[in-house]
């Protein structure tokens, strides 16, 4: 490799967030619809499937009011809020076989404890929809809820199911879900002095605070995640309308916008705020992975840099008791079909995972990366067309009949391919991973040809700044310990791109073809 090549792959790869040392990024999924909804042999027969997909961990959600007891009660009943043996057992059933399935399959479960709340314990008694009780759930009581489930979770705990044995344990645990967003925390703002002011960031720092000791008193190595915050917000203010991420975490960290404490009632007794991690759930919609957001204070995926920098400023300030790293505890495209009204194309789908995998991997504090959902949810019963049809999430990698998408492959094995203009001339980025990271794997790179043709490409290993090895140029080569590879080779005109992994039998398994232009 020549010299000048060489010094363009270290501009590359610093352009590009290669750091020259393995990265792991394990990724997580979330299928409630079939782990805590499915029998027995769904559940198992779908964490294999995700296992031998690439998945690391599997996101449940420990639902309050699915596991309370009496939980359409105005009344709370008497039990002890913090025993998970003072629940009715039958409603653990689902969430035990969940976990139980996720550790046979070799897999790491993780908790969110969440939503809704039983309607004892919300300040608003009048009957919600579906009985989504939120309006200011009662703090100290969320925390004696975490409390039982940390202890059934603990690895102490007897299984009802399997005499003389015990329920796996559970270490990572994010506390609430999207409390930013109306559909699981209200009142998002409340009028003060005829003002508008944010209402749902100081109820959930009360609700997180309780959870959070609640969960490290049960076991002090569990990690405990804060925010769980969705992508966007609203430009609106009222008591429905949800408050952007990073406005919220700015009121949760009781700033403005400069970094000025706030002064209001609510921040009189302000602690820094404690956490092992932020969860954020950077949806980009119908846009690209790499697309911004025009609000300064949303977070898609293309806008986590703005997420990382108030994450260590809160830090530096002494807001925040830690650096926390950043986990995308869920994240996916629609695909249209089925979802007529917010999906997109399934080879768009496909392609776009690859770019967003790309882009999770060269955030330095990017710690977890998500697929939301095995299988497309089945459409509602009594669905009438293709639009109430789409009423659902439909992020699958598969459809609802089990049918496999483009995205499968996808998934399996990420790859994205991009030019990049430099000094020297242009050149095309690669980027890929095989899934599950279980050591080093021998690929190339194709480039398409005439006729269909797939041909092999001379690429070259980028290096961090400093290194005195150059990369290698060749067709063949091995990606790290953790799966993932990052190379360049020459522009050579408008092109599609796909990534070959080299078995050991000597088989052959292809990326999605990604074109460049």
């Amino acid at each position: 490799m020549d010299p000048l090549t060489c010094s363009l792959a270290v501009l590359v790869s610093a352009a590009l967030g290669g750091s020259g040392d393995a990265r792991a990024l394990p990724v997580t999924m979330q299928d409630d619809a079939i782990m805590l909804h499915r029998t027995p042999a769904q559940i198992q027969a779908a964490t294999r499937r995700m296992a031998r997909l690439g998945v690391d961990r599997v996101r449940l959600t420990a639902g309050w009011s699915v596991l309370a007891p009496d939980p359409e009660s105005r009344k709370k009943p008497q039990f002890n809020a913090a025993d998970p043996d003072a629940y009715p057992q039958e409603q653990w059933s689902r969430l035990d076989r969940a976990v139980t399935a996720v550790t046979t399959a070799g897999l790491d479960p993780q908790i969110d404890v969440a939503f809704w709340a039983p309607r004892w314990a919300v300040a608003r008694k009048r009957k919600a929809r579906r009985g989504r009780y939120r309006w200011k759930p009662n703090a100290q009581l969320f925390g004696q809820f975490a409390e039982a489930v940390a202890r059934r979770y603990s690895g102490r705990h007897r299984d009802p199911a399997r005499p003389g044995r015990r329920l796996p344990a559970v270490h990572l645990w994010t506390t609430w879900n999207e409390p930013n967003h109306p559909s699981f925390l209200l009142p998002q703002w409340e009028r003060v002095d005829g003002n508008w002011e944010p209402y749902s960031p100081h109820l959930y720092r009360e609700m997180h605070e309780q959870a959070y000791a609640s969960l490290k008193r049960i076991d002090p190595e569990n990690q405990v995640l804060l925010g769980g915050t969705a992508a966007l917000g609203s430009s609106a203010r009222g008591h429905n309308r949800g408050i952007p991420p990073l406005r919220f975490l700015r009121e949760l960290a009781c700033v403005d916008r400069r970094g000025r404490p706030l002064e209001r009632p609510e921040c009189d007794d302000f602690e820094p705020l404690q956490a092992d991690g932020y969860a954020h759930h950077p949806y980009s919609l119908y846009d690209s992975p790499d697309a911004s957001s025009p609000n300064p204070d949303d977070v898609m995926l293309g806008d986590l840099d703005r997420l990382s920098d108030m994450l260590e400023r809160l830090y530096r300030t002494g807001r925040i008791t830690t650096r926390l790293p950043i986990f995308v505890t869920e994240y996916g495209y629609e695909t249209n079909p089925p979802d007529v009204v917010r999906g997109v194309s399934l080879r768009q789908q496909a392609r776009y995972h690859g770019l967003a995998t790309f882009l999770a991997w060269k955030q330095q504090d990017v710690s977890l990366f998500a697929q939301f959902l095995l299988n497309d949810v089945e459409p509602p019963e009594g669905a009438k067309g293709p639009i109430e049809e789409s009423a659902d999430w439909q992020t699958g990698l598969y459809f609802n009949n089990g049918e496999p998408k483009p995205a499968v492959q996808a998934f399996k094995m990420p790859f994205w391919a991009e030019k990049q203009l430099l000094p020297g001339g242009e050149f095309v980025a690669l980027f890929g991973q095989v899934r599950p990271n279980s050591g080093r794997k021998r690929m190339e790179v194709e480039m398409q040809g005439p006729n269909d043709t797939w041909i092999p490409v001379q690429t070259y290993e980028t290096r961090p700044a400093g290194d005195p090895n150059c990369g290698s140029d060749t067709t063949s080569f091995l990606t790290d310990v953790e799966g993932f590879f990052l190379r360049i080779t020459p522009y050579q005109g408008r092109a599609t791109y796909r990534a070959r992994w080299i078995k050991a039998d000597g088989k052959s398994e292809y990326g999605v073809p990604i074109p460049v232009r």
